[in-house]
């Protein structure tokens, strides 16, 4: 199963551009995604996701949805085999480089989870596709869908090394509150010899993201994790990475 998803995961992402097309999806093609979505978490034939482009094709172990032609640029989303217990979100996996290949790879490492993908440049359209901060996106309207099922969301993003020199990651709730599992998460990844940053950044907590503030709504866990380049690129940096998530976030 990994080394398929992986193939289309890297040809999704090499395509994306700021130059790319976006447009966001209107409030009726948005609740027609979230009926087709449910639909499909139910069992049934999503037949209103397939009238908007999205391709529904079953893999060992695991269920693709995937837009195609104009709703490409709406994103995808992996399912395994067994209901979401757990949200993993890429919103820029593009220009946060190498949250894609994490997040398929944390996908992999658990049983029970769903991963969410952007399907836009988040600079496309004049920044309208940065899906992080924007809640008129297919990409909000599935991880709301997921998020009532799951038990929490992850959301993977970078960030450069100059932006916050001397740290590796910055674990924080978003616009929720800190929980145990932050606090876990925080040591665990310290134990494995990231540095971890302690406290607020005013840039990269997370506290404007439009998932975490509907989560907090919500009185659901979220989790936004920042991590600088060098966490990134490395494998054994990002399996290190995907072991401590794992450990902490059953």
């Amino acid at each position: 199963m990994g080394g398929d998803l992986e193939a289309w995961l890297v040809e999704r992402v090499v395509t994306l551009h700021a130059s790319g097309p976006y447009r966001p999806p209107t409030p009726a093609e948005r609740a027609r995604g979230v009926a087709g979505l449910r639909a499909l978490l139910a069992g049934a034939t999503p037949e209103s996701l397939r009238g908007l482009g999205f391709a529904v094709t079953a893999g060992p172990g695991h269920t693709l949805v995937a837009g195609h032609g104009a709703a490409r640029a709406w994103g995808a989303l992996v399912l395994g085999a067994t209901p979401p217990q757990r949200v993993i979100e890429v919103p820029h996996p593009k220009s946060d480089r190498r949250t894609a290949r994490l997040g398929l790879e944390l996908f992999l490492a658990t049983t029970g989870s769903a991963l969410l993908v952007a399907g836009a440049h988040r600079d496309a359209a004049g920044g309208a596709a940065d899906v992080a901060h924007r809640d008129d996106s297919m990409f909000h309207a599935f991880a709301g869908v997921l998020a009532e099922r799951a038990g929490a969301e992850i959301q993977l993003h970078g960030y450069a090394t100059a932006t916050l020199p001397g740290v590796d990651a910055v674990v924080s709730p978003g616009a929720g509150t800190v929980l145990p599992e932050h606090t876990a998460l925080r040591d665990a990844l310290a134990d494995n010899g990231f540095r971890v940053h302690e406290g607020q950044t005013g840039t990269l907590d997370g506290a404007t993201n439009v998932q975490g503030i509907a989560a907090a709504t919500r009185g659901t866990p979220f989790l936004h994790l920042e991590l600088a380049p060098g966490a990134r690129a490395d494998p054994t940096h990002r399996a290190a990475v995907v072991a401590a998530i794992t450990a902490t976030w059953p």
